[in-house]
C-alpha cells in the first residue's frame, strides 16, 4: 500500500515537468512511458471509488492541491500541457499525435476528439456577450454562458464526490481556474442555475464570501440587477455586498465646482455616483426584505455622516435626495 500510495503521489511532479522545458530530453519512448502513468492515475481514481478503505488512504495523502480530482482527469490534463509545450521534441510530438489520434482499447473516441471539442467550445464561449436582461424575464445569461456554468456545476459535483464530503477538491479546483471575468460569469449563472443550489450553497457561495477579493471584483464586474438578483436568491450575499456599497461610497468626493460626486482617477476598485444610485436602485425594485434593508443602510451611513439634508456634505444624503424622487424607489420610502 504504502508504494502504491508513494507512486500516486508522483502526480504533481509529471504535471509539472509536461509543462516544463524538462520535456527537451524527452524521446517517444519517454512520452509513451509519461501518457502510461497518465492513464495509470486515471485508473487509480476509477478504483479507489469501489474501495472504502484506499479510498481513505488517498483521502489522507492527496487532500491538498485537488490532486484527488485531477487523478481522473489525468490524460486529459496531460495532453492538454504537452500539446501547448513548444518545448517537446519533434520525435516525441509525433508520437503525442499518434497516441492521442487513435481510439482507445475500449473503443472509446479518440482522445483528441475529446481536446478539439472542449477547446472549441471554449473559443466560441468567449465571443458572445456573457449577460442580458430582459424587462420580461429579468437578468439572464446567454446560453453559452449558461452551458459554462453547467459545467462548471458538474465539475463541481465530480470533485466533491471524489475527495469525500468535505469539499476540499471542490474548492481547490476554483483557486486552480483562471482568474477573469469568464471565471466570474459563469459562477454568476450557476448561483441562478434551479439545479445548482447544492453546489452554490457548498462552496460557489463561500468561495465568494471568503475572499474580500473575490466578492469586490465579483460585484463589480456584474451588471446591477445581475447583483441584486442574486442577493434575492442567495440572502446571504446582500449584507456584504451592502457593506461593499459603503466602502464604495465613501471613497467618493464631492466635486464643488461641477456639483457632483467624483472618483478618485488613481483608484481602480471603485464605482461612479451615477452606478451606485444605479445599484442602489435595483436593490429597491427587489422583494422585501431585501429593499428594505437597503434603505435601512443608506439612512444609517447618512446620519453617521451627520444627518444633514444639504447637498454636498455627505454621497449618502445625496443619494437620498435622489433616489427619494424616483418613481420607481418611491415603493420603499
Amino acid at each position: 500500500m504504502e508504494t502504491f500510495l508513494s507512486q500516486v503521489e508522483q502526480l504533481p511532479s509529471l504535471l509539472a515537468a509536461s509543462r516544463s522545458g524538462l520535456v527537451r530530453s524527452w524521446n517517444p519512448a519517454t512520452l509513451g512511458r509519461a501518457l502510461s502513468w497518465g492513464r495509470f492515475f486515471q485508473q487509480v481514481h476509477g478504483r479507489f471509488q469501489a474501495q472504502p478503505g484506499l479510498r481513505a488512504a488517498l483521502e489522507r495523502r492527496l487532500s491538498r492541491g485537488g490532486l484527488l480530482g485531477r487523478l481522473k482527469r489525468c490524460p486529459e490534463l496531460l495532453g492538454l500541457a504537452l500539446l501547448e509545450n513548444r518545448a517537446l521534441p519533434a520525435a516525441a510530438r509525433q508520437r503525442l499525435l499518434r497516441g492521442l489520434l487513435l481510439p482507445s482499447a475500449g473503443g472509446e473516441e479518440p482522445f483528441a476528439h475529446v481536446l478539439a471539442r472542449r477547446r472549441a467550445a471554449c473559443q466560441l464561449l468567449q465571443l458572445v456577450p456573457p449577460l442580458e436582461t430582459s424587462a420580461a424575464t429579468g437578468p439572464r445569461a446567454t446560453p453559452p454562458v449558461r452551458t459554462q456554468a453547467q459545467l462548471l456545476l458538474s465539475r463541481l459535483r465530480e470533485e466533491s464526490d471524489g475527495d469525500g464530503h468535505g469539499g476540499r477538491g471542490a474548492a481547490a479546483l476554483l483557486e486552480q481556474l483562471p482568474r477573469g471575468p469568464t471565471l466570474y460569469w459563469a459562477v454568476a449563472a450557476a448561483l441562478l442555475e434551479p439545479d445548482g443550489a447544492v453546489e452554490a450553497t457548498a462552496t460557489l457561495l463561500p468561495w465568494l464570501l471568503g475572499d474580500a477579493a473575490h466578492l469586490a471584483t465579483f460585484c463589480r464586474l456584474l451588471p446591477a440587477p445581475w447583483v441584486a438578483s442574486l442577493c434575492n436568491r442567495h440572502p446571504e450575499l446582500l449584507a456584504p455586498y451592502l457593506n461593499l456599497l459603503s466602502a464604495w461610497g465613501a471613497r467618493l468626493t464631492y466635486d464643488p465646482l461641477h456639483g457632483e460626486w467624483r472618483t478618485d482617477d488613481s483608484e481602480e476598485d471603485g464605482v461612479s455616483c451615477q452606478e451606485m444610485h444605479e445599484r442602489i436602485i435595483c436593490l429597491c425594485q427587489e422583494p422585501e426584505p431585501i429593499g428594505s434593508a437597503a434603505w435601512t443602510q443608506i439612512r444609517r451611513l447618512k446620519a453617521q455622516d451627520g444627518d444633514f439634508e444639504v447637498r454636498g456634505l455627505s454621497v449618502w444624503t445625496d443619494l437620498l435626495l435622489d433616489l427619494g424622487t424616483s418613481a420607481s424607489a418611491k415603493k420603499v420610502i
